[in-house]
């Protein structure tokens, strides 16, 4: 081979290599982005079946407060960790609770 050639060989193989790789990370993102929005979906379904099965055994809309029946519902509609969002944040003023202050409202 000359000169030439063996230079256009090298830069079409790493042109390839280039663009495989960039195939290759796509698909692997999209992939990945899938199986983590299907998980996520699952793992909130799970949370809300347990919010709403504390609910019922616990008749909780008799026997709490309004915050814990506002982040009871958070929980039941949007899963656990929105709930554990609502519950560390002041709902009048947006202000990130401590854990204390958490408690304190929530027990």
């Amino acid at each position: 081979m000359n000169d030439n050639t063996e230079k256009n060989t090298e830069k079409n193989t790493e042109k390839n290599t280039e663009n495989n790789t960039e195939k290759n990370t796509e698909k692997n993102t999209e992939n990945n982005t899938e199986k983590n929005t299907e998980k996520n979906t699952e793992k909130i379904k799970k949370e809300q079946n347990f919010a709403e099965k504390w609910d019922k055994i616990f008749d909780c809309g008799e026997n709490m407060n309004e915050d814990n029946k506002k982040a009871l519902n958070v929980m039941k509609t949007e899963g656990m960790d929105a709930a554990i969002n609502h519950m560390f944040t002041d709902q009048e003023t947006g202000r990130q609770l401590s854990y204390s202050e958490m408690r304190m409202r929530y027990g």
